[in-house]
């Protein structure tokens, strides 16, 4: 975990920016009219001279060099309507059939925004060519350099154009995005450690400031107040929707409220920078969306499911007992509820189960990954109580499934899957 890392109001507002659609093209257009009028000033200086003396000009004729930089121009230009285009198409063919949560991801992907910095680049050096191109001028007056500079950029941006098409076709390949975010949601965001369920008097309540869901939680500063010797209860997490003026942090002592409500980013929506708990619903949302009448993708929710097996199996160390309060590693003054492992897969392993319960094969493979997490967990000597809540996760699975199944074999194997995992004589169900 890296506490050092912009985090908190600020952190959020910088991701935002600096992973948008738009702000590498803005700095690409700015970039690119210094960077074309100090070719312009090498030309005229040098640079078209030295190649005329070398036999190296690249164009025969000033009129050529006039045709091809406006021609480059308008290809540039062709080649950005195209990419978003094609990109618009993309993402919401893609987004209707996988999840329109999925483009927040999508569009802070490099690739996307370094092809459009570099077309948008490319366009604004060629139009400067362009102007400063005169037809009926001698080739001696003639930028060369930055005409050859064009049709390098030419170059680059059909073999970036190719690349980048590839990209989004794999877009649709839905398998790319839930390893994607399997891999990113088995990152750790915080450690944590158990401590005594607080009973302290808690006078000091901070308010949400407005309507939203808590995007990102600056733990440095907070663990910077509670080691000065103010305990800190917070009593939201990332992912959690707010309303104006709900309790979201309390402690015994008072403390800098602006400091505070700093550390603390509320955004209209959910997005990829509240990190495991967006993953992590996510998944979950892509399989409910599978299972969905209107695609009904059964395998694309197994696929899913053994995802969030992955998940919820690098995420154990976060689990703690339901005596104890989850604080953070370190700093046991900065109590953080709902941040432990049941915050983070309760509410969204319900939601798969409402969708996986009407399809058998989705509830067997689901509950045997249950399975397997929790005879992995047992045989490393984890929490009993954590083996509990999987299993719990895994009756209730079964007990859904089981009751809108109506094909009797469909039950049997329903129920075989969970005897043969947490049954008797099973190890994992030594806990029940």
């Amino acid at each position: 975990m890296d506490l050092k890392r912009i985090s908190g109001l600020p952190g959020w507002i910088l991701h935002r920016l600096f992973t948008s659609y738009w702000l590498l093209a803005v700095c690409a257009v700015l970039a690119a009219l210094p960077f074309a009028l100090a070719i312009l000033w090498l030309d005229r200086e040098a640079a078209t001279a030295w190649l005329l003396a070398r036999d190296l000009a690249t164009v025969a004729t000033a009129d050529t060099a006039k045709d091809f930089t406006g021609v480059a121009a308008g290809v540039n230009a062709a080649f950005i309507t195209l990419y978003f285009s094609i990109t618009l198409i993309v993402l919401s063919m893609a987004a209707g059939n996988l999840g329109a949560r999925l483009i927040d991801r999508w569009i802070e992907r490099p690739l996307v925004r370094v092809s459009l910095a570099g077309l948008s680049f490319s366009m604004i050096v060629s139009l400067v060519a362009m102007l400063a191109t005169d037809a009926e001028a001698d080739l001696a007056d003639t930028p060369l350099l930055l005409v050859g500079v064009v049709a390098l950029l030419q170059a680059i941006n059909v073999a970036m154009l190719s690349v980048s098409l590839h990209d989004l076709g794999r877009t649709m390949f839905v398998d790319t995005s839930i390893d994607r975010l399997c891999v990113d949601a088995c990152k750790r965001s915080i450690d944590l450690e158990p401590v005594e369920r607080s009973t302290r008097s808690e006078h000091v309540v901070l308010r949400a400031p407005r309507e939203g869901y808590v995007e990102d939680i600056d733990l440095a500063k907070l663990r910077n107040i509670a080691c000065d010797g103010s305990a800190v209860t917070l009593h939201v997490a990332p992912g959690q929707h707010v309303l104006k003026g709900e309790p979201i942090l309390c402690s015994p002592s008072d403390l800098d409220e602006n400091q505070v409500k700093s550390a603390i980013a509320i955004g209209p929506y959910r997005s990829d920078a509240q990190g495991p708990v967006f993953r992590i619903r996510l998944l979950a949302e892509i399989a409910a969306r599978a299972l969905s009448p209107a695609i009904n993708d059964f395998y694309t929710a197994i696929a899913c499911a053994d995802k969030l097996a992955a998940v919820m199996e690098s995420q154990v160390d976060s689990w703690i007992d339901d005596d104890r309060d989850p604080a953070l590693k370190g700093c046991p003054e900065l109590v953080l509820l709902g941040q432990d492992f049941r915050g983070l897969f309760e509410d969204p392993m319900s939601a798969f189960r409402q969708a996986a319960c009407q399809y058998p094969s989705v509830s067997i493979r689901m509950i045997d990954n249950y399975a397997r997490i929790a005879a992995r967990i047992e045989r490393e000597g984890g929490p009993a109580q954590l083996i509990d809540f999987i299993r719990d996760l895994a009756r209730h699975l079964r007990d859904h499934a089981d009751s809108v199944t109506q094909y009797g074999m469909d039950k049997r194997s329903i129920n075989a899957a969970f005897d043969n995992g947490f049954g008797d004589g099973n190890t994992a169900g030594g806990h029940a």
